[in-house]
């Protein structure tokens, strides 16, 4: 219906908002997208630079900072947080900066960058932080912000709904409803675990609502999470750290890829699958995973959370030799320190 001026007014039944985010920055750091990027400007990158400071240790910052030491590049990785990937299991976060560590990426954790001291020069970037009390000058040619995102919910009339926003992001049920009940979020926008194939599947979930086709919520404990780094890391579940606030009494087990055969064929057998469990029921609550290809063997774990397996049946299921899948099979017995090639 067009109201005789430019805009065009839709009259629908339903309506998804999945108008997702972009990156976020900190106070008074300006983005300019040529010195100082975004994890979105960096992609437009017509050369590499020599150096690069990457403020943010986490997911993006990780994946950012892998790629670019592959290509030759000068990385140094500011954290604000005692460890790099602070949402994952402390074992995965250990590993993680020693295997980069190795490969000439630099940390500096504790650390809290000082957005007032940037200075840019000539082929230079330049900042203090704050490091364990202390200040520090860092150095690169360009640095990129990886601090997280922010839900793109500018613009889009929710000045003129009841749709509530908290903390920046869209409000909803567990059917994806916001307080306009025929009005839907989903993705991004949302919050929460901001993973493409998160948003899919929310999607999903409230397309089948508005069909009247009832479903599941979607448990964010049964959700893969993914670090496209070199090494690989997956997880799913909760961590040990996790386990023990909640006052569980868990038992974990370990199992390195440095005793699968197919990991010494493949020329990499770095890392480890981490399996935690609940001692009383024996219940998985986590699996975590760094190394080569964890990305794809995360599936396994995911389903064994779904159908509320125990350890004693991921062990039980038989794994093909050789294959990388045996270091999920032998983790499942190290539970129970049953492991066997080990």
């Amino acid at each position: 219906m067009n109201n005789g001026d430019d805009n065009e007014m839709l009259v629908l039944k339903h309506l998804i908002i999945a108008t997702g985010s972009r990156p976020r920055t900190l106070a008074g750091l300006e983005i300019d997208e040529q010195d100082i990027m975004s994890s979105d400007g960096a992609l437009t990158m017509e050369a590499l630079p020599n150096s690069m400071l990457i403020v943010g240790g986490g997911v993006i910052g990780i994946e950012w900072a892998s790629l670019l030491n592959d290509f030759g590049v000068d990385v140094t990785v500011v954290e604000y947080a005692d460890r790099i990937l602070p949402t994952e299991d402390e074992d995965i976060s250990k590993e993680m900066k020693k295997l980069l560590s190795k490969k000439g990426i630099t940390f500096a954790t504790q650390a809290k960058v000082l957005p007032e001291t940037i200075e840019k020069k000539e082929d230079t970037v330049t900042v203090m932080a704050e490091v364990n009390g202390e200040r520090k000058m860092f150095k690169a040619e360009k640095m990129l912000v990886s601090v997280g995102r922010q839900a793109n919910i500018e613009g889009i009339g929710l000045e003129n709904t009841e749709i509530e926003v908290k903390d920046g992001f869209i409000q909803t049920s567990s059917t994806y409803q916001t307080k306009e009940h025929h009005i839907y979020a989903i993705g991004d926008v949302i919050g929460g675990l901001q993973l493409a194939h998160v948003a899919s599947r929310e999607g999903i979930a409230a397309v089948e609502h508005i069909a009247g086709i009832q479903n599941e919520p979607l448990r964010e404990t049964h959700i893969a999470r993914c670090i496209y780094s070199n090494p690989e890391a997956a997880s799913i579940g909760i961590t040990a750290q996790q386990a023990k606030s909640q006052g569980l009494d868990v038992k974990i087990g370990k199992f390195p890829f440095a005793a699968i055969g197919k990991a010494l064929v493949n020329g990499n057998s770095d890392g480890f699958v981490k399996i935690i469990a609940d001692r009383k029921t024996d219940d998985l609550l986590g699996v975590h995973m760094i190394g080569a290809n964890v990305t794809e063997l995360i599936s396994e774990a995911g389903l064994a959370m779904v159908l509320d397996a125990t350890p004693w049946e991921v062990a039980s299921t038989i794994h093909p030799h050789p294959s990388l899948s045996e270091v999920i099979g032998e983790a499942a017995l190290a539970v129970d320190a049953k492991a066997i090639h080990m």
